[in-house]
């Protein structure tokens, strides 16, 4: 009952702000505050990780006319300053779709018009957004890679100081060849680990065989469900760490328990987003929306 009414009241302030969001009036609105107080930081712009995602702010009737315009549906605290969420009830195959490069065209610029109008100039993107963008986007975004980076170092040390009393020497990129896993993968070989890139678009396509068995640590940064495929190929004694939006499912994460494998999810940087985005992102800012380079503590949960 009390998640029906949750719902329905994030669903009743959502139509609201998108509504009035049409006019620009919101964005306005903060723009003259940010004018005289100067504390609002950053736009963050996600997509629908899942059908579940939508159907937690979206009203039926609003879906497909909201499609390629972004929607307030919360907003952000970090490190002192605020930031506008916005989200549309897209998907990864909707942005990767030539068919639709007119519509996420209009998109970028609509994000542009945004920030414009708040007075604020960093503007972050969830998943595989900031990739596509760097290959062929219209609008000039933030470049998160570092906070990602960082964040994920930080979560690595925290996983190894709790599971790895040993040490922690082999560490696995799932999604190593991709637009921040590169970033990854050169940062921990920097900081002594030794890393295995494995990307299902290419370079390595299977978990090293010379690693099964032993104690290691595979960092999930891939796309959306590409896990799932490796639960297989895993064993007693590896350590999963999900960046990933969203985190795995209840079923995955089952599969993964059943083999022996302890699983992790990095919620994000310290701060918070009202109301809190689904799937592991409560009382954390998402690594790629930080808009501050300061990532102070990060929270990592474990699933399962």
């Amino acid at each position: 009952m009390w998640d029906w009414a949750r719902r329905f009241g994030v669903k009743t302030v959502v139509f609201f702000f998108a509504v009035l969001s049409l006019t620009g009036l919101t964005y306005r609105l903060i723009g003259w505050w940010n004018a005289w107080r100067g504390n609002w930081g950053s736009v963050f712009y996600c997509y629908a990780g899942s059908r579940d995602f939508i159907d937690s702010y979206a009203p039926p009737g609003m879906v497909a006319f909201f499609r390629w315009r972004p929607v307030p549906i919360g907003v952000m605290r970090q490190d002192g300053r605020w930031g506008l969420v916005l989200a549309s009830p897209v998907t990864e195959r909707d942005f990767a779709d030539p068919a639709n490069a007119a519509d996420f065209r209009r998109l970028q610029q609509r994000l542009g018009r945004i920030a414009d109008l708040m007075g604020v100039d960093v503007i972050n993107l969830a998943g595989i957004l900031p990739s596509l963008l760097a290959r062929k986007g219209v609008l000039k975004v933030n470049d998160s890679r570092a906070v990602v980076v960082a964040a994920v170092q930080a979560a690595v040390a925290d996983v190894q100081a709790a599971h790895f009393p040993d040490g922690l020497r082999d560490v696995i990129v799932l999604g190593g060849g991709g637009h921040v896993g590169r970033a990854l993968c050169a940062a921990l070989d920097g900081g002594g680990y030794t890393c295995h890139a494995v990307d299902p678009r290419g370079h390595a396509t299977a978990l090293p065989v010379a690693l099964h068995g032993a104690p290691c640590l595979l960092i999930d940064i891939a796309r959306k469900g590409a896990i799932r495929d490796y639960i297989p190929q895993m064993w007693p004694g590896l350590v999963v760490l999900n960046e990933v939006f969203p985190c795995p499912s209840r079923r995955d994460v089952a599969r993964m328990k059943a083999a022996g494998v302890q699983v992790f999810h990095l919620a994000g940087v310290a701060g918070r987003i009202i109301p809190p985005l689904p799937h592991g992102y409560e009382n954390a800012v998402p690594c790629c929306a930080s808009h501050s380079a300061a990532i102070g503590a990060v929270r990592v949960i474990a699933l399962g």
